[in-house]
């Protein structure tokens, strides 16, 4: 394969290097959100039939919240996601960061519990707090003053 390099910039490339809009930055969200909830549900087993079952409602409005025509609430997101077996997990990082949710082991034994923690990985710069000066002494005991 060869690789060409040309001087002039084509529109898409110019789009792409361009930070969203705040619209197309929400539009770019529901997306996720709705792509998230979808692998869950194909992980379980459930389709869009079940989901609407389950959530008690038409399955056109279920098409509508997973095709993006319907305003997504975090009601609506919350309600999906208990009917089928899921918690919504959102938080807010600082802007050009990213976050990504790591599992850990149960954090009761025989609880079935997850501790999920969210990782921002390596900060840019790390300062490391002074190490603390520890001077112990211990006294003879008669046994170790004896040999």
């Amino acid at each position: 394969m060869k690789i060409i390099r040309t001087k002039n910039t084509s529109k898409l490339a110019k789009a792409f290097a361009e930070p969203l809009s705040p619209e197309a930055e929400v539009e770019y969200r529901k997306l996720t959100v709705v792509e998230e909830l979808l692998q869950f549900m194909k992980r379980q087993g459930i389709n869009r039939a079940d989901l609407a079952e389950l959530m008690g409602v038409n399955k056109s409005r279920i098409t509508k919240m997973l095709n993006g025509s319907e305003n997504l609430t975090i009601n609506t997101l919350v309600r999906a996601g208990l009917a089928v077996g899921a918690d919504l997990q959102q938080t807010f990082v600082p802007k050009g960061q990213r976050g990504h949710w790591v599992a850990s082991e149960p954090p009761v034994a025989g609880s079935g519990e997850k501790l999920v923690v969210l990782d921002f990985g390596q900060p840019k710069e790390v300062k490391k707090a002074p190490t603390p000066e520890v001077s112990h002494s211990i006294a003879a005991t008669d046994d170790e003053s004896a040999a």
